[in-house]
């Protein structure tokens, strides 16, 4: 019984810390919205739906269930690119069990139940399910990032993100031109920033997520990357560490001095520039480490199993089967929230990946 006290005590605080920081996220999102565009109304009454969506995870955690704030969604496995390095053209794909726009649109619908505020659209490549993005309309209670290498953007999809300012953009790239096409393919970086064009062209709040790597980790930390977008228009800026699912990839994986570095540059850029500024999983610290397994977040892949992460990508229980609400309790996310301490001490990048032999026999002894 004291276990489980303390269990309950630790999220009701993990849960206060994480609603003050959607709170100052909130705060940043309205003032760049007042500043830069003529959208500032639709933007903030997204952004004010957040309290309501809040108090709804209060009252779950009052009756027990630990609802994370973020959810993220892989819509489909398949892409237009061959990303070298990508973590997901690692794992084996049966497209045809996919789940379609509906089911999609059943499980973000449960999600406003629960209070999720955001839900992460990634992929593969989300926009390939069109249909799906498009049913995220219909939820403006909830925003949208959508994480997309952009090369299928054009002046209909901007049309739509001006409708459906829940939904925001963020484009992938990976520096300059040539990091970029190097690890994307060539051409992708031009296609990249004419997409930027039509976006900043209707003022869509938009972002960009770099994979920060040691080829790049100098280029897209300075003032003229920052400033060069900030010029274009971008207003969020996500720097997502990389991790070596290839093997033959791992000297590109930064250092723990650089990641010390991340973590100053970050407060430095915070300071500096109006845009908001992430760093993953560096800025999961301040929370006790590893959000994974709905401390903070949980990842559904396109099949509909719930998983510990994307890059943990075991599961035991699938929402064709189960609610959103019934699976945030699955054994598996218990036993992964359980080791939670083992989870601190780690070389950096994601702990979770770290230590897949410990999930999965954790999974095994389900």
């Amino acid at each position: 019984m004291e276990e489980l006290n303390d269990i309950k005590e630790s999220n009701i605080m993990l849960s206060k810390m994480l609603n003050r920081s959607i709170e100052f996220l909130m705060e940043d999102f309205i003032k760049i919205a007042l500043k830069d565009f003529a959208s500032a109304k639709s933007i903030i009454k997204i952004a004010l739906e957040q309290r309501n969506s809040q108090k709804i995870r209060v009252k779950y955690e009052e009756k027990g269930l630990h609802v994370p704030p973020f959810m993220i969604a892989s819509i489909t496995s398949v892409c237009n690119l061959r990303c070298r390095g990508c973590y997901d053209k690692e794992k084996i794909h049966n497209n045809s069990l996919e789940l379609d726009e509906n089911q999609w649109s059943n499980i973000f619908a449960q999600g406003k139940e629960l209070g999720i505020s955001f839900i992460l659209l990634a992929g593969g490549e989300p926009l390939i399910k069109g249909e799906v993005v498009k049913e995220c309309i219909k939820f403006p209670e909830i925003i949208f990032p959508m994480f997309t290498n952009g090369m299928l953007i054009n002046e209909e999809w901007v049309e739509i993100f001006s409708l459906a300012r829940n939904i925001m953009p963020v484009i992938s790239i990976e520096g300059d031109r040539c990091q970029t096409d190097k690890r994307r393919g060539k051409g992708v970086f031009q296609k990249v920033l004419s997409s930027i064009d039509l976006l900043a062209k209707k003022s869509i709040f938009y972002g960009i997520s770099i994979t920060i790597t040691t080829e790049n980790f100098e280029n897209v930390l300075n003032d003229e990357f920052i400033g060069t977008y900030i010029d274009k228009g971008c207003r969020a800026f996500f720097f997502i560490e990389y991790i070596p699912f290839d093997s033959s990839t791992e000297s590109i994986v930064i250092s723990a001095d650089q990641r010390e570095q991340l973590k100053v540059s970050m407060d430095e850029l915070r300071e500096k520039y109006r845009a908001i500024f992430i760093a993953f999983p560096g800025d999961e610290e301040k929370f006790g480490g590893c959000l994974a397994a709905g401390r903070g977040f949980v990842h559904i892949n396109a099949i509909g199993s719930i998983e510990p992460c994307p890059f943990a990508p075991y599961s035991d229980i699938n929402l064709k089967d189960v609610t959103l609400e019934e699976a945030l309790n699955s054994p598996l996310l218990e036993k992964v929230r359980s080791i939670h301490e083992l989870l601190k001490e780690h070389k950096g990048g994601c702990a979770l990946f770290e230590n897949r032999e410990m999930v999965k026999e954790l999974l095994s002894t389900n």
